[in-house]
This record gives structure tokens, C-alpha cells and sequence, in this order.
């Protein structure tokens, strides 16, 4: 894989997804990772479920995208109220065979990634906005891996002022899906890998970042489930 920007203010990927104390600072001062583009977007199913073999490519500068489609001046897309229902049948089944959908140890847990994003910003926004926040744990408690996603429920100068800062970070934003897509991840090694994948569409802002976790195609069966009939 080519590589894309590095964003600032990135943590380390060795940087548990759940921020042990004590040791989550130590870690971000050790290592900084150069994100390149996720592998979310390969393999990714289609509304009927079948999977292609096409993976993003990051571009070394994105340039602003028209996001007037993106969302409406008052959200009057989707509305998902549980994090069950954003997902498809398979997509459950496949996730949970390693992963648990909010274990109770994660709700609330200041040691836990809450937030789809490890940028302030992108953060205080969320976190400022109406949003479903679905967390993919290890049952027991903390690990080096797991996955995060907000749906967060936003206007359209909120969602262009998400995306604006999506490339001022230096992620890969293009025309997908009817919709917004922006991608970036680690190069993988012995450490394996971290990212984010961002979409925005219909009043919606899809914000997820994981570390050495998220089947092919995560962000795209949310998208098909999500605005299933569309």
C-alpha cells in the first residue's frame, strides 16, 4: 500500500484501544503512527451481501468535496435508536464470533475509546451532538484491540465542518455510497494496525476507529443496513 499523510496528534497503535492508566501515556510518547488508508474498505459486501475485492486508495491530497448531498439542513434521514439495528444479520453473527457488542465493563468507561475518533475536534463534536455510541469489546475486559463506532445525528454545517476536518487531518475523503467516505489507517506490522472510517450522509456521521479489529466491509454493511430500501 501507498502511504497517505499523517495526521497530527495521532496516538501510538502499540496504544491499547482501551487507554490503560498508567501505561496509555507512556505508549503515545514511544510511538507515533503514520495512518494510511483501512482495510474497511476491502472486501466490502454490497446491499445483497457480496463481497468485491476493491480497496480505497489514499491520495496524498484530498481536496474539499461538495457536501450539499451530504446533509440536509435539519437531519431527515435514518434514525437508528440501537446499535443492533445497524448492522446486518451476518455482520452480527461474523463480529461476535471474536468480539462482544457494549459489554457492561464498557458503558461509560473513561478508560475506553467512547469516541469513533482519536482527534479532539472530531471528538468535542460528537460528543456535542445527539449520537449511538456501539463499542466491540472482549468480554472480559480490556485488550489491544477493539472497535468503536458513533452514529451521530448531525445538521449540515455540522457535517461539513466534520469533513473539513477529516482532510485538514490529512484522511482520504471521495463520492461513495450516495454519501461521504474518509479513510485512513496504520501500515501494518508486528504491532498490527489502527485507523478510522468516517462516513456522512442524510444527517448521519458514521465515525469509527478501531485497532486490530473490524471485519472487511465494516462501514459498508452499516451503510446498506442502514439505509436498506434507499
Amino acid at each position: 500500500m501507498s502511504s497517505a499523510p499523517s495526521p497530527t496528534g495521532v496516538p501510538s497503535r502499540r496504544l491499547l484501544w482501551v487507554v490503560l492508566s498508567g501505561i496509555g501515556g507512556l505508549l503515545v510518547v514511544a510511538l507515533i503512527i503514520v495512518l494510511v488508508v483501512w482495510r474497511g474498505g476491502a472486501g466490502t459486501p454490497t446491499a445483497g451481501g457480496d463481497p468485491t475485492s476493491t480497496r480505497p486508495t489514499p491520495s496524498t491530497s484530498a481536496e474539499p468535496i461538495p457536501v450539499a448531498s451530504a446533509a440536509p439542513a435539519v437531519p431527515t434521514g435514518p434514525h437508528p435508536t440501537t446499535c443492533d439495528s445497524i448492522y446486518s444479520p451476518g455482520m452480527l453473527s461474523t463480529f461476535s464470533e471474536t468480539r462482544t457488542l457494549n459489554p457492561e465493563w464498557t458503558v461509560d468507561n473513561d478508560d475506553v475509546l467512547q469516541a469513533g475518533t482519536v482527534d479532539a475536534d472530531l471528538t468535542a463534536l460528537i460528543e456535542s451532538t445527539d449520537h449511538l455510541t456501539c463499542i466491540w469489546a472482549a468480554e472480559g475486559g480490556g485488550s489491544d484491540s477493539g472497535l468503536t463506532t458513533n452514529v451521530v445525528f448531525v445538521t449540515a454545517e455540522q457535517s461539513e465542518q466534520a469533513h473539513q476536518r477529516l482532510l485538514a487531518l490529512g484522511q482520504n475523503c471521495y463520492e461513495e455510497l450516495g454519501g461521504i467516505r474518509c479513510v485512513i489507517e496504520s501500515a501494518a506490522d508486528s504491532d498490527g494496525l489502527a485507523g478510522e472510517s468516517h462516513f456522512l450522509r442524510d444527517g448521519i456521521w458514521l465515525a469509527t476507529h478501531y485497532v486490530n479489529a473490524g471485519p472487511d466491509g465494516y462501514t459498508h454493511d452499516m451503510v446498506a443496513t442502514i439505509w436498506a430500501g434507499a
